[in-house]
């Protein structure tokens, strides 16, 4: 079974492990780690030191300066040994002796120097979009939306993306540093004012991409919002930026300043207005004389006292309070010319009529007619004039918090949103409602354009789209990446009193089932969810029913399906107002050939259901386990429909234990990588394999329309990997095993399963008999996360690292996880630590969790990831790359050497050898791609194809019909048509090519000869 996987190997590094049959227990217990649990001097080689520790065996080379003491010893100490030094120096003269080094030497493993110059990490695509209104250009052909440090522009015409601009921050800024705000210059269309956490503002011209480098800082406490006004004075017309920050002595203010290009060092700057209270929202109206903010409950307008000031420094503001009843969401105005004065001061009678509209966090909305009058005309008793009130129109339909509202351009119509997923027009002077239903999840903005003829929406699954306002018809969709992302801030409704909903304690970020098609290695498969926004006090736990299809070389969405049912358009609470949970998704795999998904999805009942149990005295847990619905699903792609259709649905594959009906978890899922296989390991501690079988109804095949017979899928073989008897506690929700993982070798001849227990005991099964051939132990401790085959060698990481060669039963090299990371709970384990293998380069890659805490308690805020990739021949890391964020997703590049990486912020990374094209070079903006020039030579080109048509067609076809005679096939030569080489150049700049390399020999193989026929005996 196991000789189909040996290989020629080369040596490895350091270790000299002796061969073990069954078990590979050392005398200390653990197999290459130190008895005193202290850092080995291996680690001296190893550049991370925070989530890993390298160790070393007992049986260690003396020549390479390993210490005689069979036990570790502290690195601190040692590096100061002579031994220690002397060790480094004959290191370095054998890697650059290339005659002493002869025997070592190995293109695919090569000195840990020189591995770390080979791999690369790509720029990101993807990202979330920040909760802010859509930009439209001046001329509506483009839409700008940003994620959390990049400007994104669109056409509106086709949806692409037409320029990306990344502004440069200060080296000192920090990573929690965002975008809190963006807004189109009013003096120049080209311009866009771009604002960020840290304090610093851009002014970028987006349709250059220049701009990107300079900023000014307005704060060094940083940025809350930010809103651009032309304004006119003294002769001048400028840009004048209004921000929000945080005083250094407590409290808020607004900040007007101006911020000139010609004279950067001078920026006139004046505070006017403080308030101890948090400036969220504000916007200004008819060249800044007209001024509106929100701030918790309270609505500030004020307005312009004098148009003659020569400075910023100069301006004055006059403010009045108007104070809701609910803490305020969303908020618009507008602002039209005055008609009647009746009953207002002489002071007023010139001032516009601004109209306000409010949305608050409990669903209403309130509409202020003439505010701004108003509460200018009231007494020093607060009391208005006889004829004039400030009770507000109310309009109440939402159930929830009002995300957004606007007026329509004519101001007949309110538009509003939430999380109903209902676009609502409300119509001011009948007072009826038109519904735009069915949006695919919680709606965050809406934007009018300054025609009016289209709405911007923005949603909370990271899309955008453009409607028509006439017919309410989408023009332009935008999509990205939709998995789970860390809220940046805690939001205002959090405010609300609400039932508390189920969450992870302690808390985590539950990991991203992703899978990259095989057949079309640029198709990304995720599973994701309505909302995905994770709170990092208190992380909900999230249902992710929908299968998201995302092309990497594109850089967009493809589609969305749902793999379970949902409650997206529903009513979504139950009477007594909690949420209604939907199933997880919680495995995904896909077949070799890329036409079978299998996915696993498992839904619990809350716990409240189940309170009035407790007066029995019942374990609300066991109840809980005893209603756990388990679904095993096998999808077939369909080219028809384009979409994966539901082909076989197993109930409750695994069970709690031996004698029991009620459903299980299943911990792991797997794919043969040689046949249409899969292979899954429950609570019950039996592996299953799943083969598919025709379909037959009283003994005839049952057959589709195109005469292809139908095919379920069916359990193959059941292996338990106990003793029956000693798993009959399970059966009554007990069950102790709270992990287990599974791994099919690449020729498929092997099976290997594992289950939690104390002694790390892993069990090799022949997956055609589904017989328990061999087993192993001390292979792993703790929390078993997953296992993967790479050629002979199974990489197993739990809290420690395991490279266990299954030909000739040992261990390779063994690296132990450090404290901090094997002190997280079985759940964060599962969650937050990845592996991954990928064959081409034969090497495997682990991402580790950092938590850390924020105001003395826990907080995913703090929390971050490591990545390391290894090569299967040395434990000496190939390349190390620490992210600020937690990677959810970690997957081999399929098309290249490397991996790809998703992480909190939906933005998606390739870790890569450098040389090897990453998928995802060719998702860029068309302005980076340079798809919008036309080379000159194009239309000289297409001219000579117009006039030699004819010539060209009966230039290929001569050779072509000489190629079909047999006799001449030895002395044909290939015809290579410019389409063919097109394929191959005309696909990018020069930056996007693939090495010269692969170019060559596919140039090669289009003017390689044709191979004989062999003749036939």
């Amino acid at each position: 079974m196991a000789s189909a996987l040996k290989r020629k190997r080369g040596p490895v590094e350091v270790l000299d492990t002796p061969k073990r049959s069954k078990s590979v227990k050392t005398q200390s217990g653990n197999p290459l780690l130190p008895a005193n649990g202290k850092v080995g001097w291996e680690a001296a080689f190893n550049p991370s030191q925070d989530l890993l520790i390298s160790t070393n065996g007992h049986n260690g080379n003396h020549s390479h300066g390993t210490p005689e003491s069979p036990e570790a010893v502290d690195y601190e100490a040692y590096v100061q040994d002579e031994k220690y030094k002397n060790a480094l120096k004959q290191r370095e003269k054998l890697s650059k002796n290339p005659v002493h080094n002869s025997s070592n030497k190995s293109t695919a493993n090569p000195t840990p120097d020189k591995a770390k110059d080979l791999w690369k990490l790509s720029e990101p695509i993807g990202g979330r979009m920040i909760n802010a209104d859509p930009v439209f250009s001046s001329d509506e052909k483009f839409i700008i939306v940003a994620n959390r440090t990049t400007i994104n522009i669109y056409s509106t015409s086709n949806s692409l993306l037409t320029r990306s601009i990344k502004p440069i921050l200060k080296d000192d800024a920090p990573r929690s540093t965002r975008i809190v705000a963006y807004c189109l210059s009013p003096t120049h269309s080209n311009i866009l004012w771009v604002a960020f956490s840290d304090g610093s503002v851009f002014r970028i011209d987006w349709t250059a991409g220049t701009g990107a480098n300079n900023h000014w800082t307005i704060s060094s406490t940083g940025c809350i919002y930010m809103t651009v006004s032309s304004m006119e004075s003294a002769g001048r017309r400028r840009d004048v930026v209004f921000t929000t920050e945080t005083k250094k002595d407590g409290g808020f203010r607004i900040t007007a300043q101006e911020m000139s290009p010609e004279n950067p060092r001078e920026s006139p700057t004046r505070t006017i207005y403080s308030t101890p209270n948090r400036i969220h929202f504000m916007t200004t109206a008819r060249e800044g004389s007209v001024f509106v903010a929100a701030s918790g409950n309270r609505v500030l307008l004020g307005r312009l006292r004098s148009t003659d000031f020569d400075s910023v420094e100069n301006i004055r503001y006059e403010f009045r309070i108007f104070e809701s009843i609910e803490a305020i969401k969303s908020l618009d105005i507008r602002v039209s010319d005055r008609k009647e004065t009746e009953g207002l001061k002489k002071s007023l009678q010139k001032s516009p009529v601004v109209d306000v509209v409010v949305g608050d966090i409990r669903g209403v909305l309130f509409v202020h007619n003439d505010l701004l009058a108003k509460l200018f005309s009231q007494h020093a008793d607060g009391k208005l004039p006889p004829g004039l009130s400030l009770v507000p129109r109310k309009l109440h339909w939402h159930r929830q918090v009002v995300h957004t509202v606007k007026w329509s351009l004519d101001g007949n119509y309110i538009i509003s949103g939430g999380a109903e997923t209902v676009l609502v027009l409300w119509q001011l002077d009948t007072g009826k409602q038109q519904f735009l239903p069915h949006m695919s999840a919680t709606i965050q903005n809406v934007v009018v354009s300054p025609s009016g003829t289209s709405y911007a929406i923005q949603l909370a699954d990271n899309s955008a789209m453009i409607l028509s306002t006439a017919e309410l018809e989408p023009t332009a969709n935008i999509a990205g990446i939709q998995a789970s992302v860390l809220e940046s801030e805690e939001p205002l409704e959090a405010q609300v009193q609400k039932i508390e909903e189920p969450s992870w304690q302690p808390p985590l970020v539950q990991h991203t089932p992703a899978v990259i098609n095989p057949a079309n290695p640029s198709k990304l498969l995720l599973g994701v969810g309505q909302t995905q926004e994770i709170s990092a006090t208190k992380p909900l736990l999230m249902s992710n029913p929908f299968l998201q299809t995302f092309d990497l070389g594109a850089g967009h969405n493809l589609s969305r399906q749902a793999l379970t049912r949902t409650n997206i358009t529903n009513v979504n609470a139950a009477p007594s107002l909690h949420r209604l949970s939907e199933p997880r998704v919680t495995h995904m795999k896909i077949s070799h050939n890329g036409k079978w998904l299998a996915t696993v999805d498992e839904w619990t009942p809350p716990a409240r259901e189940y309170d009035f149990l407790t007066h029995r005295g019942k374990d609300l847990s066991v109840e809980q386990q005893q209603r756990r619905e388990v679904f095993l699903k096998f999808w077939q792609w369909s080219t028809e429909s384009d979409t994966w259709e539901l082909v076989s649905r197993i109930d409750a594959p695994h069970s709690l234990g031996p004698d029991s009906g009620d459903a299980g978890r299943i911990f792991s899922l797997a794919a043969d990588p040689s046949s249409l296989r899969f292979s899954t390991i429950g609570e019950d501690a039996i592996v299953r394999t799943w083969t598919m079988k025709t379909r037959k109804r009283d003994g005839v095949v049952v057959r589709a329309k195109d005469g292809s017979a139908f095919r379920n899928w069916h359990c193959q073989h059941a292996i338990c990997l106990g003793k029956p008897e000693l798993l009959e506690k399970a059966g009554n929700g007990a069950n102790d095993t709270t992990s287990a993982s599974v791994a099919i070798s690449e020729d498929g001849s092997v099976l290997a399963a594992a289950c939690d227990n104390d002694d790390g005991l892993l069990h090799l099964l022949d997956p055609d008999s589904g017989v328990i051939r061999i087993s192993h132990t001390d292979l792993f401790e703790g929390t078993i996360v997953g296992m993967e085959f790479l050629g002979q060698d199974l990489i197993i990481l739990s809290n420690k690292l395991c490279v266990f060669d299954i030909v000739s039963e040992e261990i390779r090299f063994a690296v132990k996880v450090a404290p901090n990371t094997a002190s997280l709970s079985s759940k964060q384990k599962q969650e937050m630590m990845h592996l991954a293998v990928d064959q081409r380069s034969r090497t495997f890659a682990l991402a580790l969790p950092k938590l850390g805490t924020q105001s003395g308690k826990p907080s995913l805020w703090a929390a971050s990831s490591e990545l390391t990739v290894f090569h299967q021949d040395s434990r000496e890391p190939q390349v190390t790359e620490k992210f600020s964020t937690i990677i959810t997703a970690l997957l081999p590049a399929v098309s290249s050497e490397g991996y790809i990486v998703l992480d909190t912020e939906a933005e998606i990374y390739t870790v890569m050898k450098k040389g090897s094209q990453a998928v995802t070079s060719l998702a860029q903006s068309t302005s980076a791609l340079e798809l919008d020039n036309v080379p000159e030579e194009s239309a000289v080109e297409l001219s000579l194809e117009e006039e030699d048509a004819e010539e060209a067609e009966d230039y290929l076809l001569t050779p072509a019909a000489t190629q079909d005679e047999e006799d001449d096939d030895e002395s044909e030569y290939p015809v290579v048509t410019q389409q063919q080489l097109s394929e191959i150049f005309d696909i990018g700049p020069s930056f996007a090519l693939p090495p010269m390399e692969e170019m060559f020999y596919q140039v090669a193989g289009l003017f390689s000869s044709k191979p004989l026929a062999q003749s036939v005996s």
